[in-house]
């Protein structure tokens, strides 16, 4: 069908396909996982509102061409005046229209022809008002106003507090310096939930010493042996485990979804990860083959040869679901309840009730509101005074991340003497996180080494990639075998970021250097030894490990050390649990056999 078909009303309603040819879109299957699902989501909320009535067909032709076909740039404030008009109450909302104008049009866009714009586009309706905001915030320009922003945000509901809130960590996430302390933001989301739930269920609190036979692991995302986070609970669970307890591990899916974009949002938009297939019952997910089976004993999850209780739900989105499982937890009333990874409105509505230990993933400083925080090294100064601004009201007990490897037979191959260095960088986010301070390290070490090659395990394209990186650089897309890569390669480069902390330990497990600044999750993990915080010091360090033998192999012991370090799973947990044990005497002490959080 063309375009002139479609403006002249023939119904037939556009595929997918017609809307990647219209939009000029180049190997569509093939993006990168991110941009190829924003597409998906932009092109089918498209072909959603292209269903009009035929009164209608006109109008909604006519704002889809001025949507995506090429604009001057004088046209582009009067299409944003159009669609803030349609942004009204009682209208049917262009969430799919709207996006495809910002994909297209807004997102090409140089830094500060965004920012030209948008300070001459005066909104009326709340939905562009937000977005004006947040892209002023995003784009680092001053004119956000931070109190409008607050009284827009304060009046939505909560699943789009949510979603609002999730767009901005995951912007600080990947470096994006916001200028906004999100923790207030943080406090309106869960004191919503928490609000629009009181009436639907009850939370006991911990009744005596509680049953400590089991222990209830609450996560918001449960993916696959090749995610960090899910190896992580997976790997508390086993834990706890081996010394008699029994594990359940419990998926709330309490992240941003497709299906809660109402107001728009900038893009890139980020929705967490949800698999359908963890909904089944009944049924044995194998991590360890990427398989699944029926199991009439109950759903549940196979790791590492072990097996653990599992159930994913979506509490979040669905009252019933909160019900069900409030009345599990106060059933059950287990003495432990963990909740490991991103901060999650489930888990606070929980601990607002009894005790929740709160395990992140990263090391940096997160602090929920009701559940008992972990920091993943020593608490500074500055963490301190943090804690004390935002008045929290449980101890931050401070432990070690563990990780356990997935298990490989690969061993390092590479050899100091090898004509061609391999570099390696690890992360499904590099699209994000390879920026340009990090690729001008590149290019030193390319110009030192002229036969340098670079593995870049997760992406398959980069945006702004210098052509001369492009010729040595390899780009896997996402793969199961990253470790098999890593042990090819002389060295392992870290941008600045958080997160990338398990490639890191595999590799070093692997005597492989990993050299990192001393910001995020890798530098907590691994230390002062791996830090070079200029080029000239990481090419000292690469000239000396490649012509000093001693030198060499003094550092491989440091690498091989510290991987042990990280990966004493057994030690690290019981440790962290004998410390939260502890302070949950402590409250029963203080508030009787009635444990209030």
């Amino acid at each position: 069908m063309s375009v002139t078909d479609f403006l002249a009303g023939k119904r037939q309603i556009p595929s997918i396909t017609w809307f990647v040819h219209l939009l000029g879109l180049k190997n569509f299957e093939t993006m990168p996982a991110e941009l190829y699902g924003n597409w998906l989501i932009f092109i089918t909320l498209l072909i959603d509102s292209l269903h009009p009535s035929p009164q209608d067909n006109l109008k909604y032709d006519s704002v889809f061409i001025r949507a995506v076909l090429p604009r001057t740039s004088a046209t582009m404030l009067q299409t944003l005046h159009d669609f803030d008009l349609q942004y009204q109450p009682n209208m049917l909302w262009p969430v799919g229209l709207f996006h495809a104008y910002e994909t297209v049009q807004f997102e090409p866009l140089a830094v500060a022809d965004k920012i030209a714009l948008l300070q001459q586009f005066h909104p009326i309706s709340p939905a562009l008002q937000l977005w004006q905001q947040l892209q002023f915030m995003l784009l680092g320009a001053g004119n956000a106003d931070i109190n409008t922003f607050t009284r827009l945000f304060r009046e939505l509901p909560f699943l789009q507090q949510n979603m609002v809130y999730s767009q901005l960590m995951r912007s600080s996430f990947v470096g994006k310096a916001i200028g906004l302390d999100l923790a207030p933001f943080y406090r309106l989301t869960i004191e919503s939930f928490c609000r629009e739930n009181a009436e639907r269920c009850t939370v006991q609190p911990l009744q005596g010493n509680g049953n400590e036979e089991f222990a209830v692991f609450i996560t918001n995302q449960f993916v696959s042996s090749m995610h960090g986070p899910t190896l992580t609970v997976l790997n508390y669970a086993s834990a706890l485990k081996q010394i008699g307890m029994h594990p359940i591990v419990i998926c709330t899916t309490s992240v941003a979804k497709s299906t809660h974009l109402v107001y728009p949002m900038p893009t890139p938009i980020f929705f967490g990860t949800v698999r359908n297939e963890y909904f089944s019952s009944n049924t044995l997910f194998d991590l360890d083959q990427g398989q699944q089976q029926p199991n009439p004993a109950g759903s549940a999850v196979q790791c590492w040869g072990q097996q653990f209780d599992f159930m994913q739900t979506t509490p979040m989105d669905d009252p019933a679901h909160l019900v069900d499982l409030v009345n599990f937890i106060n059933q059950l009333n287990p003495r432990f309840i963990i909740g490991v990874g991103g901060l999650n409105p489930v888990l606070e509505f929980i601990a607002k009730a009894r005790p929740v230990l709160s395990v992140p993933c990263v090391t940096s400083l997160v602090l929920p509101i009701y559940a008992v925080p972990v920091l993943h090294r020593e608490l500074t100064p500055a963490d301190q005074q943090r804690i004390d601004s935002l008045g929290i009201q449980h101890p931050v007990l401070s432990s070690r991340l563990p990780f356990r490897l997935r298990q490989f037979d690969a061993v390092k191959s590479s050899r100091v003497d090898d004509k061609v260095l391999k570099f390696v960088v690890v992360g499904y986010r590099l699209e994000d996180e390879i920026r340009g301070e990090f690729m001008q390290t590149m290019l030193a070490i390319k110009q030192h080494y002229p036969l340098a090659t670079f593995i870049l395990v997760g992406p398959s394209a980069i945006a702004d990639y210098p052509p001369v990186l492009q010729q040595c650089s390899y780009l896997t897309g996402r793969i199961s075998n990253a470790i098999d890569l890593i042990a090819t390669c002389h060295f392992m480069l870290n941008p600045k970021r958080q997160g990338g902390g398990t490639s890191a330990v595999e590799a070093l497990s692997l005597g492989i250097p990993v050299l990192t600044q001393a910001y995020g999750d890798v530098y907590q993990y691994i230390g002062d030894p791996f830090v070079f915080e200029t080029d000239e010091q990481r090419l000292a360090f690469i000239q000396q490990y490649l012509t000093d033998p001693e030198f060499a192999a003094a550092y491989q012991d440091i690498c091989l050390e510290t991987a042990a370090q990280a990966t004493d799973t057994a030690a690290i947990v019981q440790e962290l649990l004998l410390t939260y044990d502890a302070y949950l005497q402590q409250l029963q002490y203080e508030n009787g056999s009635e444990l209030m959080a």
